[in-house]
């Protein structure tokens, strides 16, 4: 059988659609009026009853062969939500007009076919409801209410299936953060025994085997990162489960800003690094979370440095918050690049072969910094260097 209409049976326009869509069907196959009125009539009395008495009905209009001979039928499916009947009104009056009415219920389900023989004489055949069906996806609506109709269902669709894709990627993403959790605990646990057994043989070994001593030292450098890699895959864990726990507390911005940097020269030896204050105030942080910001944001400008260029950090005082900026003399980045950095995981392809990394260290600070109730923020110019700040409420 070849379904030609669907309507999706809601209110009592869907009665007036149903009926036109009938008529226009018959129209089409060459049905005399007569029988097209009567056969439109019947069906819009079925569905009549089944608007009182269902919200989910559908009616599917069509033709069919049996014996030879081509027939109307129209198939009408809904779930009653009460003991259905199909004596009734409706159902009696349609039975009047056309030849075959036939019910079939299944617990709550209840399918009515309609069905109405085409004369031989009308020449129906398999390429005549072919032109049909053609004609009216052609045609499109018959009426601006079946036009409107359309739309709706549509639109309905585009958000299940929105709705679908989000419960997908929710659920990606939790397995993802647990798989990083479970991952970033059990390879914390060797690395820390590794570490700790290199260090105890750097002590002993010092000064006695100047080529092992070196090989110790690059074994701790490389585990070093390691642990660095595995800390932000914890931190990323953390953020994504709402478990990143701060211990704020009031401290001294420019202390704070002073104790950091002498650590930062430290850790970005092949670079200048100069602090330049102005202002001072009293800021409530967690004072480790924040370093790590410092750091991250150093290590990046000395990775994407030539070793020697300056590196400065400037402080300032405005609007009630204390601004830090770091600035580099490095590649720079792209305005595309400027409007992603702080995504998870996000890594330019222009630098994804030339430097390493998993993208987490600003996606991280961001959301530390944010936590504080701050702001980050970056400028660049390709091939002359980036300035990436953060904000913080003065306390």
């Amino acid at each position: 059988m070849t379904t030609l209409a669907t309507i999706t049976l809601e209110n009592e326009m869907d009665l007036i659609l149903a009926y036109k869509k009938a008529i226009h069907i018959g129209d089409l196959l060459g049905l005399s009026v007569s029988t097209q009125t009567a056969f439109a009539t019947a069906v819009s009395e079925v569905c009549r009853e089944v608007i009182d008495k269902s919200a989910d009905g559908v009616a599917l209009l069509g033709t069919g062969m049996e014996d030879s001979r081509f027939f109307l039928f129209a198939k009408i499916r809904f779930t009653s939500y009460e003991k259905f009947k199909p004596d009734n009104e409706g159902y009696e009056y349609a039975r009047k007009l056309i030849p075959v009415l036939e019910t079939q219920i299944n617990d709550q389900n209840v399918e009515t076919v309609l069905k109405l023989g085409i004369p031989r004489s009308m020449k129906v055949d398999k390429k005549k409801v072919l032109e049909v069906s053609k004609t009216l996806d052609q045609e499109g609506p018959i009426s601006a209410y079946e036009e409107v109709k359309l739309r709706n269902a549509g639109l309905q669709l585009i958000n299940q299936q929105n709705e679908i894709d989000l419960l997908q990627s929710n659920y990606l993403n939790q397995q993802k953060n647990e798989f990083l959790s479970v991952a970033s605990h059990e390879l914390n646990s060797p690395l820390t025994i590794l570490r700790s057994y290199s260090q105890i043989a750097l002590r002993v070994e010092a000064g006695k085997n100047p080529a092992l001593t070196n090989y110790l030292k690059k074994i701790e450098l490389q585990s070093g990162k390691m642990a660095q890699l595995i800390r932000q895959l914890l931190d990323v864990s953390k953020i994504e489960n709402g478990k990143l726990i701060y211990d704020k507390h009031e401290i001294d911005f420019n202390e704070f800003i002073e104790t950091t940097s002498e650590t930062l020269v430290q850790l970005v030896p092949t670079h200048h690094v100069t602090v330049t204050y102005d202002g001072n105030c009293n800021i409530m942080i967690d004072r480790m979370r924040i370093e790590q910001v410092m750091n991250n944001l150093v290590s990046n400008a000395a990775k994407y440095s030539e070793a020697g260029t300056a590196i400065r950090i400037k402080t300032k005082i405005a609007d009630d918050m204390a601004i830090v900026w770091v600035e580099d003399e490095g590649i720079g980045m792209s305005e595309e690049t400027m409007k992603s950095i702080f995504g998870k995981f996000y890594r330019s392809e222009s630098i994804i072969r030339k430097y390493s990394g998993l993208g987490m260290g600003l996606y991280i600070a961001s959301r530390i910094i944010a936590d504080h109730k701050g702001a980050m923020n970056v400028t660049s110019i390709e091939g002359k260097g980036s300035t990436v700040s953060f904000s913080l409420p003065v306390s």
